[in-house]
């Protein structure tokens, strides 16, 4: 598929219809444990962005921690991948410490192994944000029609991200 997307350029209004839908978020995401809230940031896009907010967590001495799970799914292929950030404040801290990192506690990992279960039922693959989504797909002189924009084209790049530039 990507051989006909970004080399031959056969599937260019294939592409432009795929961005254009909306992802659907899982009912079932509505029970995950802790959960907050979820937000989707859904634009004309070959993916998607879904934020899912867990309750925050406070304890002695005013330490307060803010957990979410930031999930970005392709419209192009069934695939996923997951990041984690962590918003830290406490009375001894000025501001807030923001972290971005892997799920770190449990309702953390309680809510991916949910979510991957889900996603995994309805079809969809996980891929490690730290290495698959970096793994190198084409060289940019494979693709002469396209405007190189980093080192090499990435699967990230391919499956998230609009490098066609069409939309």
């Amino acid at each position: 598929m990507l051989h006909r997307l970004l080399v031959k350029r056969e599937l260019d209004e294939w592409y432009k219809n795929k961005s254009a839908e909306k992802i659907q978020v899982p009912q079932e995401f509505n029970q995950i444990k802790h959960l907050k809230k979820i937000e989707v940031r859904d634009l004309n896009n070959p993916s998607g962005d879904i934020t899912i907010q867990l309750l925050d967590l406070s304890g002695e001495n005013g330490f307060h921690l803010e957990q979410q799970i930031n999930m970005k799914v392709s419209k192009l292929v069934p695939v996923y991948v997951l990041d984690y950030s962590y918003s830290l404040r406490h009375d001894l801290i000025d501001g807030a410490y923001d972290i971005v990192g892997t799920a770190e506690s449990l309702e953390l990992i309680q809510g991916t192994n949910y979510i991957n279960k889900i996603m995994k039922e309805k079809g969809f693959i996980e891929l490690s944000y730290l290495y698959d989504y970096y793994d190198t797909v084409y060289e940019w002189n494979q693709l002469p029609d396209l405007q190189p924009f980093n080192r090499r084209l990435t699967l990230g790049d391919a499956l998230f991200t609009d490098v066609l530039e069409l939309l």
